[in-house]
């Protein structure tokens, strides 16, 4: 089970939130060879205590506590692990840096592609329209306003959607990069 436990501290306008692990194999990757602090969070930890901060102001939030059992829990351990949680999200934010570009191109491809379709629809309108009758106009008409909604709405959902949410997830990022962490067994 993935089950994690989560306190949250708030105090004149700043969180604290705990994040109490199962097991430092649920936090800290087993595959992973390499010594403390370069060892990677497990993709779960990850997008467990990213998610779990998107639904708090950023800027409020002063400090996480990570969680482990004590038998887990060596002073090695408790020291690198601060460390280790920061280096991990400092390392991720090189990958969401690449994630945005590509994505930004996409949207400007989206942008450009709704308004090549906007050009082609007013064009059958002007030209075109006029001289077609009967099923063929009333097919073509509604292929190409099929066409512009789902470019428009393509490109509106990128903008208005997508590309909020990767800045979003950036910002969570650089805070856990540079956030205060305390270590606690329990």
């Amino acid at each position: 089970m993935r089950k994690v436990r989560v306190t949250r501290t708030g105090r004149d306008g700043a969180i604290e939130v705990g994040f109490f692990f199962k097991s430092i194999d649920q936090l800290l990757d087993p595959e992973d060879p390499s010594p403390l602090p370069e060892r990677e969070l497990t993709e779960f930890a990850e997008e467990y205590i990213a998610s779990y901060l998107d639904g708090y102001n950023i800027k409020e939030i002063v400090g996480i506590t990570i969680g482990l059992p004590r038998e887990s829990l060596t002073p090695d351990i408790a020291a690198l692990l601060p460390e280790t949680v920061r280096q991990h999200f400092s390392f991720r934010i090189a990958d969401l840096d690449d994630d945005r570009r590509v994505s930004l191109r996409e949207g400007r491809i989206s942008l450009v592609l709704a308004a090549f379709n906007a050009g082609v629809a007013i064009l059958f309108v002007v030209v075109f329209a006029g001289y077609l009758d009967g099923p063929v106009a009333i097919l073509l008409t509604g292929m190409i306003t099929i066409l512009n909604w789902v470019t428009a709405w393509d490109t509106y959902e990128y903008f208005i959607y997508n590309y909020r949410r990767e800045i979003r997830k950036h910002r969570i990022y650089q805070k856990l990069a540079g956030i205060d962490i305390q270590v606690e067994g329990w």
